[in-house]
């Protein structure tokens, strides 16, 4: 395909022009084109000679010439037109043909030409090449092409927990709503990784055709920022737990706890509390919620009818009103103002001012001091000693206190005389199977396969059920043997303990019959005696 093209003769009688018809489909040559070119040399021409011409060959497609000026012109070399698009990303040449006695462009000459008007970068040397092996004039040739620039991208950061808290509470199936399990706390544990930063990729900056340097998008620069209880990878691009706590994000930082804090009640509003950490609680913890923590959990209000289970300590800054459903129980110590109407456990040691209708048990010892300790309505336990201003009251209420136990032979005592219990109704279950099986081969009745199965099998697993029983049997004797002959601790009574109390130290029980002041009661033999103050 050849576009139609026009070239400037010299001849004896002035200057004609000749008109080149397309070729193979071509565009049609540009009379408009032709007058641009012969003003360029500033010829005194006859202009509608011109547009005749080109409009003659046209329209029969055939080669057509005609004399423009009779005044004698130059001899001009090939020639061309620059067109640089207008971000310069390229830049597209047209070439004209030489007028008789002109010269033809070589290489260099081209080269040349494209930098005498700016064009510097991103040359095409084989389309320069193509063009002198084969000239089509008058037809776009992209002659120089920019580099543009590599796109780069910000940085990214990818947090590896939840970040979008709902805190939507869940659809129970007969269509009431679950105040309870409320997803409002993202766990984290040591080690975890829990934020990775894609580095910002800042690109690679490219030349346009005039050689200026095209600059990439400007991106965002991100770092991630090492925080209390985190650290960084060697190559800063991951940031790592180093507590088992909780993880969030706090005005655009990452912030990792291992305390988790209730900024008001424990109610609807925050479900059940279950945190791999310590929580603290600055309000409130309402009726028939659950607060579960493997590090220490404070209260600075009220707990009511709630569940408090800690791995570590439990201090209420308050105390308990658990109206009968409150419990708490710590792997530590526990520290309250006062427990009414609950259940405490500790590991360690319980500490209050009071304790009324109540169970309490410690691994430690138990003091209830301080402006009122007392002791009322209740049945406390301790692995050491009780001390208390005042046990007991004016009004007989019955009232328990036990110290020197071994808490961890009682509950291990608690759940072998379970199991036995179980067992001993297993082996009756089968013994009666087996009597009835053993009847019928006994008076030789048929029996199908099954049947005689079933029989060898409750045989096999009553002997390992009477195995069992053996063995707990064993060890329950040897815990009661333990239990009873277990010596030591003492309750510490400041004021008064009155009548009606229980007491019972290193599993020696008494009652106490009369008012008593100022006293210590301790094991003596079989019997507990009062001991000086």
């Amino acid at each position: 395909m050849r576009n139609g093209y026009f070239q400037l003769e010299k001849r004896n009688d002035g200057a004609y022009i000749v008109i080149y018809p397309p070729e193979e489909g071509g565009e049609l040559c540009d009379a408009t084109e032709v007058t641009r070119y012969l003003d360029g040399y500033n010829i005194d021409y006859a202009k509608n000679v011109v547009y005749d011409t080109v409009k003659n060959c046209n329209e029969v497609l055939l080669k057509r010439d005609a004399r423009i000026t009779t005044l004698s012109v130059g001899n001009y070399d090939e020639s061309l037109q620059l067109n640089i698009h207008p971000d310069a990303m390229a830049a597209e040449v047209r070439f004209y043909p030489p007028s008789t006695g002109g010269r033809d462009f070589n290489k260099d000459d081209i080269i040349h030409q494209l930098g005498r008007q700016g064009v510097k970068f991103g040359i095409q040397e084989d389309v320069i090449e193509q063009y002198l092996l084969d000239r089509h004039y008058c037809t776009n040739y992209t002659l120089a092409i920019a580099q543009p620039a590599v796109e780069g991208h910000s940085a990214v950061i990818e947090y590896h927990f939840n970040t979008d808290l709902t805190r939507k509470p869940k659809l129970n199936e007969d269509g009431s709503v679950d105040f309870h399990q409320l997803d409002n706390v993202s766990h984290v544990e040591a080690g975890q990784v829990i934020a990775t930063l894609t580095p910002a990729d800042f690109g690679t900056p490219g030349t346009d055709v005039l050689g200026r340097p095209i600059k990439p998008t400007k991106v965002n620069v991100k770092f991630l920022q090492q925080v209390r209880n985190t650290k960084l990878s060697a190559d800063r691009l991951q940031l790592i737990c180093e507590v088992n706590g909780h993880a969030s994000i706090v005005e655009g930082k990452i912030f990792v706890s291992d305390t988790y804090v209730v900024p008001a009640n424990v109610d609807p509003t925050t479900g059940d509390i279950m945190y791999n950490g310590n929580v603290h609680i600055n309000g409130n913890v309402n009726t028939g919620y659950r607060v579960e923590a493997t590090g220490d959990i404070i209260v600075d209000g009220i707990v009511e009818g709630a569940e408090l289970i800690a791995g570590g300590q439990i201090v209420l800054k308050r105390g308990i009103q658990g109206t009968g459903r409150g419990r708490m129980k710590a792997g530590s110590n526990i520290v309250t103002k006062f427990i009414e109407s609950a259940t405490a456990e500790a590991g360690g040691f319980i500490q209050t001012e009071s304790i009324m209708h109540s169970t309490v048990t410690a691994g430690g010892e138990v003091v209830s001091r301080g402006k009122k300790g007392f002791i009322t309505g209740s049945t406390v336990r301790s692995g050491k000693n009780i001390q208390a201003k005042t046990i007991g009251s004016t009004m007989g209420t019955d009232t328990t206190v036990e110290v020197g136990v071994n808490m961890a032979l009682s509950e291990e005592q608690k759940r072998l005389e379970a199991e036995l219990a179980e067992v001993t109704a297993s082996i009756d279950k089968a013994a009666k199977i087996i009597a009835f099986i053993s009847n019928k081969i006994k008076n030789r009745e048929q029996l199908p396969p099954e049947k005689l199965e079933q029989f060898q099998q409750l045989s096999a697993k009553t002997k390992e059920l009477e195995k069992r029983s053996t063995q707990i049997g064993d060890r329950l004797t040897e815990i009661l043997n333990e239990l009873e002959n277990s010596v030591g601790g003492y309750i510490l009574v400041d004021d008064i303990i009155y009548p009606g109390c229980k007491v019972t130290v290193s599993n020696v029980t008494t009652f106490i019959r009369k008012e008593t002041k100022h006293c210590r009661l301790v094991r003596d033999g079989a019997d507990v005696r009062v001991a000086a103050y």
